[in-house]
């Protein structure tokens, strides 16, 4: 193989790793999305929630435990990078709108992004096999 088809194919390789890391992001934010738009709903199911009302709270690995509500009208909520303060719901919800925005253009830059690459990546796959079928006939 000479020079020339081993760059090809080295470059091939990298804008497949690329693309692959770019998906695993992407699920990634979808993931983070969803969770927001859950809170979301949660936050306005909260909004008429009353002191002794009781509720699951979430674990993790989805175990929960039930809760009574001491408190109503305000949450805790993560700015990001670890901060975290506490909220009227009326004040939360906002924030996680302007987080969803804000995961949901990253998003967009995303499949952009994946799209130039898949494009370049066909490209670069039909070269080659031009290259090889070429090389094969002689």
């Amino acid at each position: 193989m000479d020079k020339t088809l081993q760059t090809k194919v080295i470059q091939l390789e990298y804008m497949n790793q690329q693309i692959s890391a770019m998906r695993t992001h992407l699920e990634q934010l979808l993931q983070a999305i969803e969770e927001l738009s859950v809170l979301r709903v949660g936050l306005t199911n909260l909004e008429t929630a009353k002191t002794g009302d009781e509720m699951l709270v979430p674990l993790g690995a989805s175990s929960y435990v039930p809760a009574e509500i001491t408190t109503t009208g305000k949450v805790i909520v993560s700015l990001g990078a670890g901060v975290f303060v506490e909220k009227k719901i009326s004040e939360a919800t906002p924030i996680v709108d302007k987080q969803v925005e804000d995961l949901k253009k990253q998003e967009d830059v995303i499949v952009q992004n994946i799209g130039l690459l898949t494009k370049e990546s066909d490209k670069l796959t039909g070269e080659l096999n031009a290259a090889i079928q070429a090389n094969q006939s002689v």
